[in-house]
Protein backbone atom coordinates (compact mmCIF):
# COMPACT_ATOMS: atom_id res chain seq x y z
CA UNK A 1 0.00 0.00 0.00
CA UNK A 2 1.54 3.25 -0.79
CA UNK A 3 1.07 6.42 1.15
CA UNK A 4 0.80 9.99 -0.55
CA UNK A 5 2.50 12.92 1.11
CA UNK A 6 3.54 14.65 -1.87
CA UNK A 7 4.44 18.95 -1.30
CA UNK A 8 3.19 20.94 -4.66
CA UNK A 9 6.05 22.52 -6.02
CA UNK A 10 8.61 19.38 -4.49
CA UNK A 11 9.85 16.39 -5.72
CA UNK A 12 8.02 13.21 -4.86
CA UNK A 13 10.22 10.05 -3.94
CA UNK A 14 9.10 6.58 -2.98
CA UNK A 15 11.09 4.68 0.35
CA UNK A 16 10.98 1.39 0.86
CA UNK A 17 10.24 0.45 4.45
CA UNK A 18 11.04 -2.75 5.79
CA UNK A 19 8.39 -3.07 8.68
CA UNK A 20 9.29 -6.26 11.72
CA UNK A 21 7.70 -7.47 14.44
CA UNK A 22 3.86 -6.80 15.20
CA UNK A 23 4.23 -3.53 12.84
CA UNK A 24 4.48 -6.53 9.67
CA UNK A 25 1.45 -7.59 11.64
CA UNK A 26 -0.56 -4.53 11.15
CA UNK A 27 1.00 -3.57 7.07
CA UNK A 28 0.17 -7.11 6.33
CA UNK A 29 3.42 -7.64 4.50
CA UNK A 30 7.32 -7.10 5.35
CA UNK A 31 8.46 -4.38 3.14
CA UNK A 32 6.21 -1.11 2.50
CA UNK A 33 6.38 2.09 -0.14
CA UNK A 34 5.74 5.25 1.14
CA UNK A 35 5.52 8.58 -0.99
CA UNK A 36 7.94 11.44 0.67
CA UNK A 37 9.41 14.51 -0.72
CA UNK A 38 12.77 15.32 -1.27
CA UNK A 39 14.65 16.82 1.42
CA UNK A 40 12.49 14.71 4.09
CA UNK A 41 14.11 13.00 7.14
CA UNK A 42 13.62 9.44 9.46
CA UNK A 43 11.37 11.87 11.27
CA UNK A 44 9.27 12.57 8.14
CA UNK A 45 9.15 9.07 7.70
CA UNK A 46 7.91 7.85 10.42
CA UNK A 47 5.21 10.66 10.80
CA UNK A 48 4.09 9.38 7.35
CA UNK A 49 4.32 5.52 8.28
CA UNK A 50 1.84 6.68 11.90
CA UNK A 51 -0.35 8.46 9.59
CA UNK A 52 -1.61 5.51 7.50
CA UNK A 53 -0.87 2.61 10.51
CA UNK A 54 -2.32 4.99 13.60
CA UNK A 55 -2.66 2.13 15.90
CA UNK A 56 1.57 2.21 16.17
CA UNK A 57 1.12 6.04 17.51
CA UNK A 58 1.67 5.11 20.95
CA UNK A 59 5.03 3.77 19.93
CA UNK A 60 6.26 6.58 17.63
CA UNK A 61 9.03 8.31 19.71
CA UNK A 62 10.30 4.56 21.05
CA UNK A 63 10.14 3.34 18.07
CA UNK A 64 13.62 1.50 16.78
CA UNK A 65 14.37 2.96 13.46
CA UNK A 66 17.20 2.05 11.36
CA UNK A 67 18.64 3.87 7.89
CA UNK A 68 21.03 1.91 5.69
CA UNK A 69 22.06 -0.73 8.98
CA UNK A 70 22.63 2.13 11.38
CA UNK A 71 21.15 3.90 14.05
CA UNK A 72 20.76 7.57 13.05
CA UNK A 73 19.41 11.02 13.91
CA UNK A 74 15.71 11.32 13.75
CA UNK A 75 16.64 14.63 11.61
CA UNK A 76 18.76 12.31 9.35
CA UNK A 77 17.97 13.17 5.08
CA UNK A 78 16.27 10.05 3.63
CA UNK A 79 16.97 9.41 -0.43
CA UNK A 80 15.14 6.53 -2.89
CA UNK A 81 18.32 4.19 -2.20
CA UNK A 82 18.37 4.29 1.79
CA UNK A 83 17.30 0.90 3.47
CA UNK A 84 15.02 1.93 6.15
CA UNK A 85 13.50 -0.75 9.08
CA UNK A 86 10.85 0.26 11.46
CA UNK A 87 10.54 -2.44 14.67
CA UNK A 88 8.60 -1.78 17.37
CA UNK A 89 10.07 -0.95 20.65
CA UNK A 90 11.71 -3.53 22.60
CA UNK A 91 10.10 -4.74 25.99
CA UNK A 92 11.78 -5.99 28.78
CA UNK A 93 9.57 -7.82 31.69
CA UNK A 94 12.47 -7.80 33.84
Amino acid sequence: MEINKRTEGMNGLKVTVMVYGRYKDIAGKETIQLDITEGDTLRDVINVFVKHYPITQKDKSRMIVTKNKMYTSYDTKVTEEDEITIAPPIVSGG
